[in-house]
């Protein structure tokens, strides 16, 4: 089951451009299988997007991208919201645990982020508290992900790829290749802590499969 794990929508994310109608055209055009919408600190825009969605019979999952001081995380399963700025990665890791959430950073090795003064540097202990790191960001230049992929073997952690779509056409650029079919938002956790699935480019995949 092929997945875009990172996109962001104008329902919840005043950054992006990207509306419901046209992400849900794209990504069928694309033979994308399912998306999940992680707007930043709020699962307000992935509700409206499934209530949007309603019966059309398209998988739409909720994740939200959270800031920390040791850069973005994606994170899936978490029962709340957040304030913008957390103090700490570790009280991030004390939500996830209390609700039986999952943690990923985002385009870890993207550089520095100047917005919020961050150089995307981590300690080795935080691989404890994370299940995947996201080797395939569609936002990201190539050298990025590389080293991104480079750091996940250095872990032992398995990659997840996402377009992190602002845009329409950023959309399905990087996706998750998950082994088995999902469902449900308690699917997804379940895949993601098991490990079942590999960051990949859609084009490649395209590629492979012809």
């Amino acid at each position: 089951m092929i997945i875009d794990l990172h996109i962001h929508t104008n329902l919840g994310s005043i950054c992006s451009q990207l509306g419901p109608d046209e992400l849900l055209v794209r990504v069928r055009e694309l033979g994308i299988d399912g998306i999940c919408v992680t707007d930043h600190h709020s699962h307000r825009g992935a509700n409206r997007m499934l209530e949007y969605a309603g019966d059309r019979g398209y998988p739409i999952f909720r994740g939200v991208e959270i800031y920390t001081d040791y850069g973005d995380m994606l994170v899936f399963g978490l029962k709340r919201d957040t304030r913008y700025h957390l103090t700490t990665f570790w009280e991030l890791v004390e939500m996830a645990e209390a609700d039986g959430a999952v943690i990923i950073p985002a385009h870890p090795c993207r550089g520095w982020d100047p917005k919020h003064g961050h150089r995307h540097a981590f300690p080795r202990e935080m691989a404890d508290h994370i299940v995947a790191i996201e080797t395939h960001n569609g936002a990201n230049k190539h050298r990025s992900n590389l080293q991104a992929q480079e750091l996940a073997r250095e872990w032992g952690k398995p990659g997840v790829g996402g377009s992190d779509a602002h845009a329409l056409w950023q959309v399905g650029k990087c996706v998750t290749v998950f082994e088995r079919e999902i469902s449900s938002e308690e699917d997804l956790v379940r895949e993601l802590r098991e490990g079942r699935f590999f960051g990949a480019y859609l084009e490649e995949l395209r590629r492979e499969a012809v």
